[in-house]
């Protein structure tokens, strides 16, 4: 595996053609300057912008026309004159001067139109061009793709020491109608006019493009690392994971949906045995904003979340076009990446220790849903990667997970072995038959496009026992064997123009009611409400608590448990070869102002309790960041100890003999 440095940047340099003196303000000093003041470990530097621009002499490319030295190669001996790394970046799915070039290299849908979404080809040359504006140009292995072969060899060829390679914009789209494409298609006997043949042979020409480019780096530079960017690094895209040494996860969280979508994406990375890195940016909003700016607090927050789940950061810059680096961004780099020294080697290269297992579905809003209620409830948990369910004593399947009749077989081995399962909506249905028995059998659906859940005792904890508006109706289901644990009541009537009541929802009918929302067999719980998508998407305080009091029902023997409202993030990691296990404690409430989500107030929470249950014997408790001892009590196999304050995160470390 390739071992990452903690502390990256990503410096974007998209730079115009039309702006001279590109580079000028450059100077070696300056530039070490930088990476001191920010803490950094490694910078990711342009070979070539998304502008079509190479920023070093090139035969193959075209050199922008206002630099007159290598600037690739001084970024380059420079970073690693103090100890930096420096991958390359390449730009691959947009150059903008490649596609005025070469029409013939855009992708196409069918009938042969461009299928770039936000260009108008029939702009003047005045009139306002939209943000992220650029063409997308096939990689289907063809003459583009031959370009940024060479390219890639040159960079090769050229530089002795090179730390590695990064291809940007790589996986836009799904298909591609340009005339290669449909030519190619044809040769391998494959129908362009069949949309899955059209998926297939992308794909495979794509996985072409990665092998070729790591082929060639490898000849000069075998330990080099090697990423492909803009789906390389998504959890839903396994058939392009094999091509890269490493996971870089590009998020703005601040723009992108917000800050739960990382740890689970960290969590599934956990699991290929590759490294990997949550990438942020110092922007305020969109990806190379210059001038924008996150404070360091709130770049402290990011990063320390990154490294709360075992990812190494980055953190995206844009360098000015005379080669100045701003002050300002890396101080405020520097305040975040000073941190994680501090706490790096507590939080990177551990075993997960909990017991709880989520098996992502492939739909995004049910998955950030699921993940949602678990983090807000402080309950760790891992993907169950490639079927295996070794690692734990219960998984949820959230809302529509599909399994093949050999994963279901894995599955009820796991249950008959003891493993319990949550699942929720049209998870583990197969047609029109449960996967697995949770004593009831499904039966489609009720015929109404809402319906209203009521729930029984064992599941009550925190929530009304009126009837519960339910934006989305649960499935239908019949009870055979199992207890029920929630009820369903119908509306009188569906709302329509020609039947409806009130502003909103139609109210419910008490003599439509008790059908069975909720219900348990054993070690497996089931709920008939798609629970997760409902919580992402309307955020009821009750569907969580709903959700979390099923899951309770089954969960008993957790690893750790730290008592935190639903702002705080808890996430346990063990590493044997040091003899403990490092507790990252997170605390941030970000404000929703418009289009972004902001961290402004980090506030101090107080006298946290924290439950560890582990089989070893406990020797000492301590916060590495302050040197700080707690007091701590193992009884029963239960390690109590009680934080004494979190400001946006904190590291307890519990050493064992």
């Amino acid at each position: 595996m390739h071992k990452l440095s903690p502390r990256q940047v990503h410096l974007d340099f998209h730079t115009s053609p039309l702006i001279p003196g590109i580079g000028s303000n450059y100077s070696r000093e300056d530039f070490q300057n930088a990476l001191k003041t920010g803490h950094l470990s490694s910078i990711t530097i342009f070979a070539k912008c998304h502008h079509g621009m190479c920023y070093y002499p090139t035969k193959v490319g075209t050199m922008h026309p206002g630099l007159d030295f290598d600037l690739l190669g001084e970024m380059i001996d420079a970073a690693h004159e103090v100890g930096v790394r420096a991958p390359v970046y390449i730009t691959a799915g947009w150059s903008a001067h490649d596609a005025e070039q070469h029409p013939e290299w855009w992708v196409r849908k069918k009938g042969g139109e461009t299928a770039s979404p936000h260009v108008d080809l029939n702009a003047a040359p005045d009139d306002p061009r939209p943000e992220c504006n650029w063409i997308h140009l096939c990689l289907n292995d063809g003459s583009y793709c031959q370009h940024i072969y060479d390219i890639t060899r040159e960079i090769c060829d050229r530089y002795e020491h090179l730390d590695g390679l990064f291809y940007d914009i790589c996986f836009i789209g799904e298909v591609c109608y340009c005339d290669e494409c449909v030519a190619g298609m044809k040769a391998m006997g494959l129908d362009p006019e069949n949309d899955e043949d059209a998926r297939a042979y992308y794909i495979l020409k794509r996985q072409s493009f990665m092998t070729k480019c790591g082929e060639i780096m490898r000849e000069k530079h075998p330990d080099a690392t090697i990423f492909f960017n803009s789906g390389g690094a998504d959890p839903y895209r396994p058939e392009y994971h094999a091509y890269e040494t490493h996971y870089e996860m590009e998020d703005l969280p601040t723009v992108w949906g917000g800050y739960d979508k990382m740890p689970c994406n960290a969590k599934f990375f956990s699991k290929t045995g590759k490294g990997y890195l949550g990438m942020t940016g110092k922007f305020h909003m969109g990806w190379g904003e210059f001038g924008g700016f996150k404070p360091g607090f709130a770049l402290k927050f990011e990063v320390a979340s990154m490294m709360a789940y075992g990812a190494s950061c980055s953190i995206g810059d844009q360098l000015h076009p005379d080669g100045k680096f701003d002050p300002e961004t890396y101080r405020n780099i520097g305040e975040a990446y000073s941190y994680v020294e501090k706490i790096e080697d507590y939080c990177l290269d551990g075993e997960s220790c909990t017991k709880l297992g989520v098996y992502l579905s492939g739909d995004s809003k049910s998955d950030e849903g699921m993940v949602k209620m678990l983090l807000e409830t402080q309950n760790d948990f891992e993907i169950v990667y490639q079927d295996d369910y070794t690692p734990f004593d219960t998984v949820i399947f959230p809302d529509c997970v599909k399994l093949s009749d050999e994963s279901a077989e894995k599955l009820q081995a796991f249950i008959t072995k003891g493993g319990k399962v949550l699942f929720t909506g049209e998870s583990l249905v197969k047609d029109g038959v449960f996967q697995i028995d949770p004593g009831a059998a499904y039966a489609g659906s009720h015929g109404f496009n809402f319906d209203y859940i009521t729930v029984g005792d064992k599941i009550a904890e925190g929530m009304v026992t009126s009837p519960m508006y339910c934006y989305t109706p649960g499935a239908k289901i019949n009870v055979t064997d199992g207890e029920v644990l929630a009820t369903t009541t119908m509306p009188y009537f569906n709302r329509t123009y020609g039947a409806y009541c009130s502003h909103k929802n139609t109210p419910y009918d008490r003599n439509n009611s008790g059908h069975p929302a909720a219900v348990r067999k054993g070690n497996v719980v089931y709920i008939s409400h798609k629970i997760c998508a409902l919580y992402k998407e309307y955020g009821s305080v009750y569907y969580k608590s709903y959700f979390i009091n099923a899951l309770n029902l089954l969960y008993t023997d957790k690893v750790m448990e730290a008592e935190m409202t639903s702002a705080g993030r808890a996430a346990l990691i063990k590493q044997p070869a040091q003899n403990l296990y490092s507790l990252n404690l997170m605390y941030g409430s970000p404000i929703r102002r418009d289009k972004v989500e902001v961290i402004e107030d980090l506030p101090v929470i107080r006298d946290i309790p924290v439950t560890l249950r582990v089989p070893e014997k406990i020797t000492k408790v301590f916060l590495p960041v302050s040197g700080v001892e707690l007091p701590f009590e193992q009884k029963d196999g239960a390690v109590k100890v009680t934080v004494p304050e979190l400001q946006c995160h904190e590291l307890v470390v519990f050493c064992y003999a």
